[in-house]
Order: structure tokens, then C-alpha cells, then sequence
């Protein structure tokens, strides 16, 4: 007789070894409801990684999500639905999922087809834009119950509109703590005879350290014994972006004031067997965070939990958890305040007293034991609704655009091709070919692809390239503003000037830069930028439509600017007429021929309409990118126009030789800015579609993108693939498959 397969409970957020309270929390649950749940019960996690090199998870850990990995996402979904999961438990924090507020998450939430219970570790009471406001939205829609850590934060939920029936509060767990001997634990970290205090968690600049330091150097004259201790390592993502800056910080400011023996930054991660025993040795613990926001805080559950006397400043959860004398509350930034109150608990040890009972006796509650009950009892109340809520979600259709069926961009080919100076032009198969030297308008490309995938991957060696890309065009640039294309190996320019397109795609370059790269790299792109613009009017029509590209990247980072706007309305209008002169009921183009690079053309429109709030400028790219697609699908793939004759509006002879990845790669950016901007899964299709001419599906049924070396065949030619990996062939590929990235988490938003 064969075994019955066990039911299991899932869990998804940050795990330890990664140092942070999210990865603490979600250990801490699931090892406590392993504890409640009965033996025909697993409870497993899925992990959220934010380094390349992983974490050496437990076994509990069943698979991790890189969490700028869109293909994870989908792979942790299916791993949910097909391993008899009754319930999924996510704990939310904005940081630690992918995209801009963590919107990557929803490609996860998309898929599922189980309940979906969420912890909400942040609650803001408005939404901080747009973006945020959706992301929002769709996740308390795909969330069958929310858990929230205060009580406080339930009538903020409603006030933002979230049904009151979906919320219910559970106080953050804690350990097990008892009322241990301080004197004997002060002895083992040799602080015997000493009053201490202490602060602990990750370490940053709103943590307001640098108030209690001034206050010690206010109270030591008067309490000589006293030292504070402030425990726990850099948060990561601090580090990350701006190093040990706040540490050095406070370490200046303890020597400034003499505190060397009074005042210690222990640096580093604590398992809870230390922190437990710092936590114990500890008379008072001080909370001189600077967030008022701050609705939940684990360090001071665990404070109350140890019954200590708690000093903080007046955050929601401070406000909610000390109140009824289980606390002091001081105002934000005032050193002398946390003197003050320290002072007073010192000189009146009854009331200190009275406050640690209270604490303790309010930490009962949040004991983890307790805890993963109340989290059993949603759980099982999901578990009645489960037929239904899995009816409902197993009726969505799959997306059009699943991230894991598309091969995974590669830097790879772009790095063999990029040397100290910039990108070549060209390879003789995969080898770079010195001859032809470097261009600008492979530069400009290769900016674009360097900036999109650190913005959509955090990979750190994307922005050596940028580093190179950006330095290239720079040094291109004449005094005028305008741009020589071709350099030699000896970083010679061949022309005097470059073509208006090579002038066109520095603007799409830096402008996207300006949009999405690093603040550091946009403000040096602004200044070169700007040089160019006086030049544009007079550009042929596809030089024009990069600018207008490269004004809309401006207009996301500096939306305000009027003058930019003015000048994409000049150059829109532009196309326009063209459009106006050369369309009639048959032919409906910009110009008397499809040549190269098509899907460029109503892109820029798309774009102009949005920015400028122009349906005219819409209804003629509409109108375009429905004849495109007419002269560019075949048999249901792509057949592009050949550059070997192209296809003029008088004979309506189309050349099927030799069709270039440039062109594959305009038509992808097509669809997605025209599913942007009408949500017409048709354009979702299409744009699957382009993507697939790189891995086959084309007239010759012949694979053009290189999975090995992440480059890209130069085109298809009447005998099958030209096998030199260039640059325009293997940056249009990358940017191809970065577009799949980038759309995967948008296409099914909520209606």
C-alpha cells in the first residue's frame, strides 16, 4: 500500500544565514509551527537570495528565489502548486523582493494556486507614488489574509481601503525568555559592577545612535559605572551603498566626547543564544530610531519579552507597546530627553521595577509557542475556503510571457567584445575582430544594455561596462554637442561627424541612463545630453525618433521639465506629418519604404503620447504598428524585411534577405511600449513572437542567438545564418531577452 503523500505549509521571505530581521522571523515561524503541526505535516521555506554566491541554507529551505530573477519567481510558484501546499504564508517587506517595490513578487502571487496568507512587516499609511500604489492594490487583492504585527495598523488598512474582514492581527513572536540573573550574565561578558544599556539590530543611519552617545556623555560624570552597548553588524544594503560611513560616524563622535570606556559598537550578526544572553545581562534597553513610520519592531518585542525597562522614541509601535507604563517615551533627536528619562528610572527603582513586571508580563502573548497558534488558527480558516479559492485561481489562464521559457541574458559575448577603451564592432565568429575598430553607435546600444541589467539583475560588473560605454561617448563628442561614430584601434576618429541616427542613439542611451542608471552616471550623461539637443529638428526621420526615445527616458527622471517637452512635441509632430504625407489606405508608414529598424518609428510615438497626454500621437502609432505586424508576421513567426532590396509602397515587393536581429529587436520594443500603453494582450503575442525569431522560429527555422556565449548571429541570410557575433546582432538579442525580463512581471495586471 502505498504511502499518503503529507500536506505541507510554505513559507516565502528572507532566511538565515542572511543577516536581517526578515530572515530571523521567517526561521523563528517556521520553526514554530513545525513544533504545533502534527507529523502528516511539512513546513518548508523558499528563500529570497539578493547575492549572486547564495546562502548556505538549512534544509528547511526547499528552493531559493534570486530575488532579481523573474524565471525564479515563476519556478517557485509551479514548485508550490504541484508539492501539495495547503496554504502559503509570505512575509512582505518592500526590500526584499525584485523591481521597483518589490513588484516582482506578483509574478509569484500571479501563479500560485493555493490561499495566500501575508505578513505585512511594513505599513505606510499612503502610498509614495504611482508604482507603489499598485503594487499595493495587487497584493492585498491576491492575498486571501493579511497579518499585521499592530493593532495599529488595522485602521490604517481600512482607511486605504483594505476589507476589514481580511485583517487580523498577531503580535510579533519572541523567544522563550525567563527572568535570569543580570549579575551572573554581566560576569561572563565581563561588564561586572557595570550598569548597562543596550541598543541592538542592524546598524544605519535612521537608527539615531548618535543621540544616545551624546546623552552618555551627559550622564557618565554622574554614573561612572555606566557603559552602553550597541550590538549588531552594518545592515547590508548600508554597506552596499554607502559603506561603514555612519559607523565611523558614531566611532569620531564616542572618541570626541572621551566615551571609549563607556560607549561599545559590537559589530557583528548575534545568533539568539548571544543575543539572549546580552538582552538579560542588560538593565535598560533604548530604541532612539528617527522613524516615526516604523509600525513593527522585533528588538523591542524581544526588550518587552526579556522585561526590560524600555526608553524609545515615539514610533507607532513604540506608542502601541509601551503604553500602560510597560515604557518611556521620548521625543525624536533629543539627547537630553533620553538623559533625562534615563536619569529618572535611575533614582526611582520601584517604578523601574514595576515597568520590567509589566513588560514581561505583556511579552507572555508574543511568545513563539503562542504565536504559531494564532497563525495555525488563519491558517485553518483559509484551509475552509481553500476549494474555492483554488477553483478561482486555477481558472487564470498562464501568462503569455513566462520568464522561465526564454534563455536567461547573458554579459557574456558583450564582455569578449569590450576591451579597455570600448566595444569593437565586429568578431569573425566569436573571435572580436580588431580591423574595423569601435563606433559610437554600438557604444550607445551597449549603454543601454550595461544600465538595463544592473537595473533589472544589481549586477555589479554591468556598471564596470557602463563605466566604459558612457566614457566612449563622451570622448566622442565634439565641441557642437554632435557625435563622431568610428574610431580605430589607435582611438582615432574616422569621420568627421556620425550619421543622425549615431546621434539619435546617444540620446536613447543617455537618456535611459539618466531614467534607471545610478545617480552618479546620470548627472555626467545630463551635461552631454544636453549639447545635443540644439541639433535635433534638423535630424533625418529615424535620428529623430531616438531623440524623441531619449527625451522620454529624460522626462521619467525629470518629468517637470517644460523645454524637453516642448521639443518631443516638435519632433512628434514631425513624424506625424511625415506620416500625413506618405500614408494612404493600403500604405500606412512614415516613409515610401519599410527598410530597417521599422518598430523604431511608431515606438517613438507611443512614447510622445505618453509623455505629452496626445491620444493623436497614439491613434497614428496604433494605426502603424498594426501595418508593421501585417508586413512582418508570417505562418505565425516572424519574417522580417530583408535589407537586400527592403519593401517600397510601389511595387509591395517584400525582400525576405537578409534580415537583421536590429529589426527583431524593434519589433519586441514595439510590442511592449504598445501593451504598455493599451494592455492588449495581442501585443504580448507579438512581442513572444519577436523574441522567438533570435531562438528559431523563423523563415529557416535556424536558432540566431548563441546560448553558449550569449551572443548573437549577424544576421539570417537565403543560406542560413551569418555566424560572426557582432555587436548590433548580440546587443539587439540582449536587450530582446532583458525586455522579457522587464515585461514578465507587468502583463497581467490587475483588472
Amino acid at each position: 500500500m502505498s504511502k499518503s503523500i503529507k500536506r505541507s505549509i510554505a513559507f516565502l521571505g528572507n532566511y538565515l544565514p542572511r543577516k536581517c530581521g526578515i530572515a530571523t522571523f521567517t526561521k523563528d515561524i517556521c520553526e514554530a509551527v513545525s513544533r504545533e503541526v502534527s507529523k502528516n505535516c511539512n513546513v518548508y521555506a523558499i528563500a529570497m537570495t539578493n547575492r549572486s554566491e547564495g546562502y548556505d541554507y538549512p534544509e528547511r529551505v526547499k528552493f531559493d528565489i534570486r530575488d532579481q530573477i523573474v524565471s525564479d519567481y515563476e519556478k517557485a510558484a509551479d514548485l508550490v502548486n504541484t508539492s501539495k501546499v495547503d496554504v502559503v504564508c509570505v512575509q512582505h517587506e518592500y526590500g526584499i523582493y525584485g523591481g521597483e517595490w518589490g513588484e516582482y513578487l506578483h509574478v509569484f502571487l500571479r501563479q500560485v494556486k493555493v490561499p495566500v496568507v501575508t505578513t505585512l512587516h511594513t505599513v505606510l499609511e499612503k502610498s509614495m507614488d504611482e508604482t507603489h500604489e499598485k503594487v499595493f492594490r495587487e497584493l492585498i487583492a491576491r492575498s486571501d489574509r493579511l497579518i499585521v504585527l499592530a493593532e495599529k495598523a488595522i485602521p490604517m488598512l481600512k482607511n486605504r481601503g483594505v476589507p476589514e474582514e481580511k485583517l487580523i492581527y498577531i503580535p510579533h513572536g519572541i523567544p522563550d525568555f525567563s527572568r535570569s540573573d543580570s549579575k551572573k550574565l554581566k560576569e561572563n561578558l565581563d561588564l561586572s559592577g557595570k550598569t548597562m544599556i543596550l541598543t541592538f539590530g542592524l546598524l544605519g543611519p535612521d537608527k539615531g545612535i548618535e543621540y544616545m552617545i551624546e546623552a552618555m556623555g551627559a550622564l557618565v560624570e554622574r554614573y561612572p559605572d555606566l557603559v552602553y552597548i550597541v550590538l549588531g553588524a552594518t545592515h547590508p544594503e548600508i554597506i552596499k551603498h554607502y559603506g561603514e560611513e555612519y559607523r565611523h560616524k558614531l566611532m569620531r563622535q564616542i572618541e570626541s566626547l572621551g566615551l571609549q570606556k563607556h560607549v561599545f559598537l559590537y559589530d557583528r550578526f548575534v545568533e539568539l543564544e548571544e543575543l539572549c544572553e546580552y538582552i538579560h545581562a542588560a538593565d535598560f534597553y533604548v530604541i532612539p530610531y528617527l522613524n516615526r513610520e516604523q509600525i513593527v519592531s522585533g528588538t523591542l518585542c524581544y526588550a518587552l519579552g526579556a522585561g526590560k525597562a524600555v526608553i524609545s522614541t515615539p514610533s507607532l509601535c513604540a506608542e502601541e507597546l509601551l503604553r500602560d507604563q510597560r515604557g518611556v517615551l521620548v521625543p525624536f533627536k533629543n539627547a537630553n530627553a533620553l538623559a533625562k528619562a534615563l536619569e529618572n528610572l535611575f533614582q526611582d527603582a520601584d517604578a523601574c521595577e514595576v515597568m520590567r513586571d509589566k513588560s514581561y508580563k505583556f511579552g507572555m502573548k508574543m511568545r513563539w509557542p503562542n504565536v504559531a497558534k494564532e497563525y495555525l488558527d488563519v491558517f485553518r480558516s483559509v484551509q475552509k475556503e481553500r476549494p474555492l479559492i483554488v477553483s478561482e485561481r486555477k481558472k487564470a489562464k498562464e501568462p503569455i510571457l513566462l520568464s522561465s521559457k526564454f534563455p536567461f541574458p547573458k554579459l557574456d559575448h558583450i564582455m569578449t567584445l569590450t576591451d579597455d577603451f570600448a566595444m569593437l564592432q565586429h568578431a569573425r565568429y566569436t573571435i572580436p575582430n580588431y580591423d574595423h575598430g569601435y563606433c559610437v553607435d554600438d557604444n550607445a546600444r551597449a549603454i543601454v544594455v550595461a544600465t538595463k541589467f544592473y537595473r533589472i539583475f544589481n549586477e555589479g560588473s554591468a556598471l564596470s561596462l557602463l563605466n566604459k560605454y558612457l566614457a566612449f561617448v563622451f570622448y566622442a563628442q565634439r565641441e557642437d554637442g554632435l557625435f563622431r561614430n568610428f574610431y580605430d584601434m589607435r582611438k582615432q576618429p574616422l569621420d568627421e561627424i556620425g550619421s543622425d541616427d549615431c546621434q539619435g542613439r546617444c540620446l536613447w542611451g543617455l537618456g535611459y541612463v539618466m531614467a534607471y542608471g545610478p545617480a552618479r552616471f546620470g548627472m555626467a550623461a545630463k551635461s552631454c545630453f544636453k549639447k545635443v539637443l540644439p541639433h535635433t529638428q534638423k535630424f533625418e526621420i529615424r535620428g529623430i525618433a531616438f531623440s524623441i526615445l531619449g527625451l522620454y527616458y529624460y522626462l521619467l527622471r525629470f518629468p517637470d521639465d517644460e523645454q524637453i517637452k516642448s521639443l518631443m512635441t516638435i519632433l512628434a509632430e514631425s513624424l506625424v506629418r511625415s506620416y500625413q504625407e506618405t500614408s494612404d489606405e493600403k500604405w500606412f508608414w512614415f516613409e515610401n519604404s519599410l527598410t530597417y529598424a521599422n518598430g523604431l518609428l511608431p515606438v517613438a510615438l507611443w512614447v510622445a503620447s505618453y509623455s505629452l497626454k496626445q491620444k493623436k500621437y497614439q491613434d497614428v502609432a496604433q494605426k502603424a504598428t498594426v501595418f508593421l505586424r501585417q508586413q512582418s508576421v508570417r505562418n505565425g513567426h516572424l519574417s522580417l524585411i530583408g535589407c537586400k532590396g527592403w519593401h517600397s509602397k510601389e511595387n509591395q515587393k517584400k525582400a525576405q534577405y537578409d534580415q537583421q536581429a536590429i529589426d527583431a529587436l524593434w519589433m519586441v520594443e514595439l510590442s511592449k511600449f504598445a501593451y504598455r500603453y493599451t494592455n492588449d494582450e495581442n501585443y504580448l503575442s507579438l512581442m513572444k513572437t519577436s523574441v522567438d525569431w533570435f531562438l528559431g522560429e523563423n523563415d529557416l527555422s535556424v536558432a540566431l542567438y548563441d546560448r553558449v556565449t550569449g551572443g548573437c548571429y549577424d544576421g539570417l541570410t537565403s543560406r542560413g545564418a551569418n555566424l560572426n557575433q557582432g555587436a548590433e546582432s548580440t546587443l539587439s538579442a540582449v536587450i530582446a531577452l532583458l525586455s522579457i525580463a522587464e515585461m514578465a512581471y507587468q502583463q497581467s495586471e490587475m483588472k
